[in-house]
């Protein structure tokens, strides 16, 4: 039980040894308790956005692990993660402040819902949701990671092939969200994979059936992809009350900008700033 009085330890019990360090992993069960100067590129200076920030290059990854060192599911694998790998790295800070921008846009700054996009496919939108989201939970936030986007090196085909249930489910009322998230053990970042008929899901029902049911959740993070791309993360831009692009200095020019708010349509209001990736 998770309140109670401390018991005694009658006099001829052993001694008990230390509880072993916990593997990474995701807990089958959940339950919630209550850099550098950036440097604007020419094709933002005009943009009706801000620059958030700007990703520096990160030298030196640390692509092999001790057991030991391992916390984190998120560690795992090939996704860079420097908010947990060097935490006060110029990357790390950098995604800091993209949060701390963030959070001061509404009337409950924990509780957004920001849909990160790429302005072009491997622009980095899933790095930045997935270290973004992984900031959040390190400072002790309930906040929530979820899969829109697609392709080979999509969050949940990297960090939860197996999973078995998604967004549809929640929706449909076949699974709980309980249920259905993933928490990993390491940082407390609840994941929500994209598993399943996630693409018949109308906003109307994200909105309702998943959101509104996740209100404990924030913030609520969501990786969707490339811009105009899906249909599935245009939906959650619907839902969404913050949308950040990022871009590649150097590989976009003006015609990706007006593509994107073509894309975004009215939703293109909710464009909060520019994240440029150079790592």
């Amino acid at each position: 039980p998770s309140t109670g009085s401390l018991m005694a330890v009658p006099p001829a019990a052993s001694p008990v040894p230390p509880a072993a360090a916990p593997k990474a992993g995701w807990r089958r069960f959940v339950s919630i308790q209550g850099g550098q100067t950036e440097r604007v590129p020419d094709l933002l200076r005009t943009a009706a956005a801000p620059l958030l920030a700007n990703l520096p290059a990160v030298r030196h990854r640390r692509w092999r692990r001790d057991d030991g060192e391992v916390r984190s599911v998120f560690q795992a694998k090939t996704h860079l993660v420097d908010v947990l790998d060097k935490p006060n790295g110029g990357f790390a800070k950098a995604v800091r402040a993209v949060r701390t921008a963030l959070a001061g846009g509404g009337p409950e700054p924990d509780r957004r819902r920001i849909l990160i996009l790429g302005l072009r496919p491997d622009a980095g939108a899933s790095t930045l949701a997935l270290n973004l989201a992984l900031d959040a939970a390190l400072a002790g936030l309930p906040a929530m990671l979820v899969d829109a986007g697609a392709g080979d090196d999509s969050l949940t085909r990297v960090f939860a092939p197996e999973a078995a249930a998604g967004l549809h489910d929640i929706v449909t009322g076949r699974v709980g969200l309980v249920r259905a998230a993933l928490q990993d053990e390491g940082t407390g970042l609840f994941f929500l994979p994209r598993v399943g008929r996630a693409d018949q899901v109308p906003a109307q029902q994200i909105e309702s059936g998943f959101l509104d049911r996740a209100r404990r959740f924030g913030p609520i993070v969501i990786d969707g992809g490339a811009v105009g791309t899906d249909g599935l993360a245009q939906r959650f831009a619907e839902v969404a009350d913050d949308i950040v692009l990022v871009l590649r200095e150097g590989a976009v020019g003006q015609s990706d900008l007006g593509t994107a708010t073509a894309a975004l349509g009215d939703q293109a209001q909710k464009l909060r700033g520019f994240v440029v990736n150079e790592a």
